[in-house]
């Protein structure tokens, strides 16, 4: 140390002790600098806060990588609490949820797989009630500017501010940048909103990897074809499809009889070998009073898809056999039915079904409104124009839907109203009436013409897939084929 301070502080001539300690001081204070300069601070003293409380880039690197995403449990070596947050960590740090949820793990590699950025960092969150956005981001030490930022970019795809509980929150940090963040908002679909350099955010859309199945359902109508379906193992949105299908043809309301048959074939979607949903039906089969139905799904050279019989020809038709679904008839069409109300005979030009309060009912056809309010005895009524052939009428709603009221389109299958007992009425109940060509007609007597068959020139291309779902239809039971996430096809 006499040499350092000697050939850094060379003595002065005419100086005495006080000199001498003044040298030796000063050389003292310099090795101390230097010394704190070349070892740097140690591991238990990176505590140093930036503007605003948080920590600066690299502080906490161990704690971060401590917490295996999805778990709860304290870090090994007391480096990280719940959540991945230390004792020194602000009080916001984790927001309105405790972020042992997701704590951050540090990756070797990029988001994609690339090289190696050892800086790079993720936390996979399961949103909870309350949750937002901001309070999960800001948690993480993210500016309210970059925050508004990512919500911005990402709302022409999907509303930030609107995440559910349950849902997946996956962000990747660079320091205190976030540099990537996807949020999975459908079990099929998610949306990412990655950095693009100078303070801008480019967001995109991503589809999840999954697998389409087939499934093949038959079985016995005992009580109600819905029971029967679900009984059978089908998925209850498989046979509510399958009524959609031939509600044309049969009004289960009435017609279904005790020894039916159905089968069925729709696509299964399935996430990491586990179902999630019910895709398309591909094509059925119903078998009511002797009478054989069968519908197969079809899409044309234009990508236009409908169900078909086997010869090809649509069974969507102008109207549908019945507007509301599961009720049972109470009054016929009659030319002289006894009123229970008036107590004396007059006509009932329509058909009452009985159903629950509130029951949905649908309109029977494409068309415009005509009438939507109150009509004497009918209560809340609806009159729908299909065309210059048809006029449907709807009476004693307990409510109009909202939206149709005079001059709307109206589309068939399209809610109208919800069963009541409104006007003259004994009970809950829909007063149904048609309208062909000017005269009230028996709603059961219709048999309207189909909306379109299948063309010349697609002809034998429809017959071959036909025969290829009627074939797995009455074959094996499952098909699977991947499809991959981000655009793959799956097996139609």
């Amino acid at each position: 140390m006499r040499d350092f301070a000697n050939k850094s502080f060379p003595k002065r001539r005419s100086g005495g002790a006080p000199g001498s300690v003044f040298v030796l001081l000063a050389a003292a204070v310099v090795l101390s600098a230097l010394l704190l300069l070349f070892e740097g601070p140690p591991v238990g003293a990176l505590k140093d806060r930036g503007e605003g409380g948080r920590s600066r880039p690299g502080d906490g690197a161990a704690r971060l990588s401590a917490v295996p995403a999805g778990t709860g449990e304290p870090a090994a070596d007391g480096a990280a609490g719940r959540g991945g947050r230390t004792a020194g960590d602000p009080p916001g740090a984790a927001a309105s949820q405790d972020l042992a949820a997701a704590g951050f793990v540090a990756v070797p590699q990029g988001p994609h797989g690339g090289p190696g950025v050892p800086d790079l960092k993720v936390a996979t969150f399961i949103i909870k009630r309350n949750d937002s956005i901001y309070s999960i981001l800001s948690g993480l030490g993210v500016e309210a500017a970059e925050i508004a930022k990512i919500t911005r970019s990402a709302r022409r795809i999907y509303d930030l501010r609107r995440i559910k509980a349950g849902d997946e929150l996956r962000v990747v940090k660079r320091g205190e940048r976030v540099e990537r963040l996807e949020y999975r908002y459908d079990e099929l679909e998610g949306l990412y909103v990655e950095r693009a350099g100078q303070g801008r955010f480019e967001a995109g859309s991503y589809e999840v990897p999954h697998e389409i199945g087939h499934k093949v359902v038959s079985g016995v109508v005992e009580t109600s074809l819905y029971e029967a379906g679900v009984e059978a193992g089908a998925a209850p949105k498989a046979v509510v499809a399958m009524t959609d299908i031939f509600a044309w043809d049969v009004d289960f309301a009435t017609d279904m009889r005790r020894g039916d048959t159905f089968r069925i074939l729709y696509e299964t979607v399935a996430v990491e070998g586990e179902i999630i949903r019910m895709g398309r039906v591909l094509a059925a089969e119903l078998v009511n009073a002797g009478r054989r139905y069968t519908a197969v799904y079809y899409e044309d050279g234009k990508g236009r898809g409908g169900y078909y019989d086997t010869e090809g020809r649509s069974l969507s038709r102008t109207l549908l056999k019945s507007p509301l679904r599961y009720s049972r008839i109470s009054s016929y069409f009659s030319r002289k039915r006894f009123h229970p109300i008036l107590k004396k005979y007059r006509p009932h030009h329509g058909i009452d079904y009985a159903a629950p309060a509130g029951t949905p009912v649908e309109a029977a056809g494409d068309g415009k409104v005509v009438f939507a309010g109150w009509r004497k005895g009918y209560g809340y009524f609806v009159k729908i124009r299909h065309n210059g052939i048809y006029t449907t009428g709807y009476g004693h709603f307990s409510r109009i839907a909202r939206g149709v009221k005079r001059g709307a389109r109206v589309r068939q299958g399209q809610v109208i109203g919800y069963v009541g007992s409104t006007g003259i009425s004994t009970g809950p109940h829909l007063h149904y009436e048609v309208v062909y060509r000017g005269r009230l007609v028996n709603p059961l007597s219709i048999r309207s013409t189909p909306k379109r068959s299948v063309s010349k020139d697609e002809r034998a291309r429809f017959e071959a897939r036909r025969d290829e779902l009627l074939a797995r239809l009455h074959g094996a039971p499952t098909v699977v084929a991947s499809v991959k996430g981000g655009g793959g096809e799956g097996v139609n």
